[in-house]
Formats: structure tokens, C-alpha cells, sequence
């Protein structure tokens, strides 16, 4: 390991060594535990001398959470005194969520949808982090929301409260521990959702070929003032947002290089995935974002900040880092799409390593030029030759109460003839008297999700309350290029 590496893991570690005490300390005395400080109490236990809707009235970030009650008729869930535990979203959360589901205001979600988004966040009893059901790191604890579903609640090692922890998504609580009149108040800058763990995602191995491209070229480039300057040689790849315009000295960006005529396998392609070797990172659960760049000219040599290649602006796959202090990991980002078409006319390509903007999230990859080349930059394509036998097998419908919710099942829905992890359906046509949602997002024609989305229950209908029935349209298709013509779901209103 060099100086270099040396010195950023003893700094870590003596960070981690202060958070550890700071955090011991907050358990003690059963403060909050949380990152903003603005909050005014009247003890250290967070104790407030208002009810969970009077605290909201009064805060301005969350304007928009207020609309959302009054807009639901919800206030009675949040001036009541029955306790219970208000995850409370944030402004920032409300507006992401506005925008990434083609929204612009409150006033533009429908009722139902608004409604089940707020009856989520509500746990049905009062739950704070200093109570012995925490007192183990990493252990989720089940609890029941208004809307019926579950929302499993625990806390890391840094004494942060965590919303569904080990599942597909979770969330780590910004700002905990407030206890109103009514209850308890954490506070999130996610709209969250149900996240189930899912299924077995094994699949037997014996039938696939793997075939790994190494890079043939890797550099990461800096700005600020060292705008000019190469960095070819350097045994690790830098990857690191603040401003992204070039000023700050914080800013990096990666650039990789493949051959694909390198390419030895053939077969169909189930999927392909760049590999990535990392020893650190600062783990703030932003994208990695992986470009196309049409330039295949570029030199590791000579590239710098001022002479880089303009990526293309659609993002090929997107990766949320994870927390890393000097343990080498493999990040795994999906590029099956990308693999494939490029993999019609095999050649050179350029991949840019980028990360959201503003993401400040440090992470440092390993290089081809690092003496352990198990961790190099590789393109990896997985293929069989195994012929499908993907058919039908159960398509029972729904059946929801009107303005309802109701979850989809294996019950309802379920292929046959292929793995479980490898049953993919497309959206075809949407329901006209409702909307099928994941997570929270509203899906629309050409959405797709796994069997093992309907196997862990992460795919709900809601219904608008307009008609006596609905239906929507969906086709299947498997990684070993079997495929079902596209057929209906049946919804019934009752």
C-alpha cells in the first residue's frame, strides 16, 4: 500500500474514532441524533410542547408536506393524540418527488396516490432510536403503517436511524428522536416507500460464459489548477463532484477505454456490467454515472481537463456509491444495453466515469497501473447458450375496493419455465381507472419490472374510484431470449 493510501485510511480511521465517541455520548444522554441543528428544545431528550402538526406549521421546509395534508384531509392523523412515529419529508423530498413523476405542484398528484404516499409515513406507534429495540446495530424492526404495509425501522453503527434497512432501498434518517405530544418525529429527505427483500435471485451458473475486457487505457482528470496536468501513470482513478465547472480542485472525472474486437464468447447475452475496483469511499449514496464519449482518439498520456472529450449526455447505467475505508470492493454498474449495441460493430469505446452533480462524494478506483490487477477497470459479458422455456402459467387478475389499494402477487401474477431472477415484464398499456406504482414511482408504457418485484410485493395498484373495472397490458421476456406475446390483467372494482 502506498504513503498516499496509508495516510487517508489512519485519517478515516481517526474520524471514525470521533464519530464512534461523539456518537456514545448522544446515546447517554438519549439526544437526537441528527445532522442539522436547528431545532430549538426544551431538554436534551427532544422533547417539543406541540403536537406533530403544530411542528410542521412551523417549519419552513416543510411547506410543501403541509399542502400535502390539508390537500389529503389527513391534519386529524397529525393533531391527534394517539402516538405514533411521523417520518416527516422535507421540501427537497417533496420536490424531487414532484419532478421525477412529471408533477409540478401538490395540487397536480392524484388524491389516492397523495394519499397513500402520507398514510406510508405514517408508523402506528411511537418508535425512537434510544428505545431497547435498538439497542443491536443493523437489526430491522418491523413495524405497521396507516396504509397497511410495513416499514421496518433500525439504526447503524453511527446511532442513525435507518428506514428499511437490508432491502432493496433504504434511507438513512437525517434529523431523529423529536418527541411531540403525539408521538415521535424523524426526519427524511426522501419521499420513502415499502421495500421488500427480495426473492432468490441465484441462478445456475453452469450454462453461462464469461468474457472480461480489460481497459486498455484509464486516467482520471482534475480541475482547478490542475486543469493542465496528466495523471496516466497514477495507480488509482480519482472520481470526485463539487462544482463541476472546472474551478474547484476537488473536481475529478475517469475516462476508460475498450476494445471490444477483444471480445472471445458468443451466445445470447443475459448481461454485461463494467467492474470497477475501489479502496475508499466516502459512501454518501450518490450516483455513479457511467457515459458514452464518441471520442476514441484520446491518449492516457496527454489527456487533461482542458483537452477531455464531451461525453454524451444520456447516462448508460447509474450506481449509488457505498461507504468503503480501504477493504478493496468491486462496484458492479449495468451495461447491458450499452454492451449490446455497441457489440454490433465490436470496436473501440470510451466510457466517462462521472457522478452526480454537486455529489462531493469522494471515491478512489484502482487503476490497471496498480500492481493488483484483479482489480482493474473490466468490461465483463455474460452469455448462454440455453434455450427458453418461458410460458404462462398464472394470470388470476385483481381485485381492489374503489379509490383501493391492493398489491400484486404471485398469486395474481406469475410466469413459468425460466428463473425467478430472470422473469422480466414490460409495460404494454397502463390501467385507464388507476395507476400501478413501485416504490414511488408511477409506472407508464414501456416500464419494466421482475418477477421477483411481484414475489417480494413491490408492485401496488391504486384505483381512482371511476369505474366498475380496469385492466393493464404487459408482455414477458426472459434473459434466454423467450418472450410472451402481450396480454391483459384484469382488474376488478368492487
Amino acid at each position: 500500500m502506498n504513503k498516499f493510501r496509508e495516510k487517508y485510511i489512519v485519517r478515516w480511521n481517526l474520524i471514525k474514532v470521533f464519530f464512534f465517541s461523539f456518537a456514545l455520548i448522544a446515546l447517554i444522554t438519549q439526544c437526537e441524533i441528527q445532522e442539522n441543528f436547528d431545532y430549538e428544545y426544551h431538554n436534551t431528550s427532544g422533547e417539543l410542547d406541540m403536537t406533530a402538526w403544530e411542528f410542521i406549521q412551523s417549519r419552513d421546509e416543510h411547506s410543501l408536506l403541509e399542502d400535502a395534508i390539508t390537500a389529503a384531509g389527513f391534519e386529524s392523523y397529525y393533531s391527534g393524540s394517539t402516538e405514533s412515529s411521523f417520518i416527516l419529508p422535507t421540501d427537497d423530498a417533496f420536490n424531487s418527488y414532484l419532478s421525477d413523476n412529471g408533477y409540478s405542484s401538490i395540487s397536480e398528484v392524484p388524491l389516492p396516490i397523495l394519499k397513500n404516499v402520507l398514510l406510508y409515513h405514517i408508523v402506528t406507534e411511537k418508535a425512537l432510536f434510544t428505545d431497547e429495540d435498538f439497542s443491536v446495530s443493523n437489526n430491522p424492526v418491523a413495524f405497521s403503517t396507516q396504509n397497511g404495509q410495513i416499514m421496518y425501522l433500525s439504526r447503524d453503527n453511527n446511532y442513525r436511524g435507518v428506514i428499511n434497512y437490508d432491502t432493496n432501498k433504504s434511507w438513512t434518517i437525517k434529523t431523529s428522536n423529536l418527541e411531540p405530544t403525539n408521538g415521535a418525529i424523524h426526519i427524511v429527505y426522501d419521499i420513502v416507500y415499502y421495500s421488500a427483500v427480495t426473492g432468490d435471485t441465484d441462478v445456475p451458473t453452469d450454462m453461462f460464459e464469461y468474457d472480461s475486457i480489460f481497459a486498455t487505457q484509464d486516467v482520471y482528470v482534475r480541475a482547478g489548477t490542475y486543469v493542465d496536468d496528466n495523471f496516466g501513470t497514477a495507480a488509482d482513478l480519482v472520481l470526485r463532484v463539487d462544482t463541476d465547472d472546472g474551478t474547484s480542485v476537488n473536481d475529478r472525472k475517469i475516462f476508460l477505454m475498450f476494445d471490444l474486437s477483444e471480445a472471445t464468447k458468443s451466445g445470447t447475452l443475459r448481461e454485461a456490467y463494467l467492474s470497477l475496483g475501489a479502496w475508499y469511499s466516502a459512501g454518501k449514496e450518490k450516483n455513479i454515472n457511467l457515459h458514452n464519449v464518441q471520442d476514441i482518439t484520446w491518449s492516457e498520456n496527454t489527456i487533461t481537463w482542458n483537452n477531455m472529450p464531451t461525453p454524451d449526455t444520456d447516462i448508460i447505467s447509474a450506481t449509488p456509491s457505498i461507504p468503503l475505508d480501504g477493504t478493496p470492493t468491486l462496484f458492479k454498474l449495468d451495461c447491458t444495453d450499452y454492451y449490446q449495441s455497441k457489440s454490433e460493430s465490436p470496436g473501440k469505446v470510451t466510457i466517462l466515469v462521472d457522478a452526480d452533480d454537486e455529489s462531493n462524494d469522494g471515491i478512489i478506483f484502482i487503476s490497471k497501473e496498480s500492481t493488483d490487477y484483479s482489480y482493474a477497470p473490466c468490461l465483463i459479458a455474460v452469455y448462454s447458450d440455453a434455450s427458453s422455456t418461458l410460458e404462462m402459467g398464472t394470470n388470476t387478475g385483481l381485485s381492489v375496493t374503489s379509490q383501493g389499494v391492493v398489491v400484486l402477487t404471485t398469486n395474481n401474477l406469475c410466469m413459468e419455465g425460466a428463473a425467478t431472477a430472470d422473469i422480466v415484464y414490460t409495460l404494454e398499456s397502463v390501467p385507464t381507472d388507476g395507476w400501478l406504482i413501485m416504490g414511488s414511482q408511477i409506472l407508464s408504457a414501456g416500464d419494466k419490472f421482475g418477477q421477483l418485484d411481484i414475489d417480494a410485493g413491490n408492485i401496488v395498484y391504486i384505483n381512482e374510484g371511476n369505474a366498475s373495472s380496469d385492466s393493464f397490458t404487459v408482455s414477458v421476456n426472459d434473459k434466454d431470449g423467450g418472450s410472451i406475446d402481450p396480454f391483459d390483467v384484469a382488474i376488478t372494482i368492487e
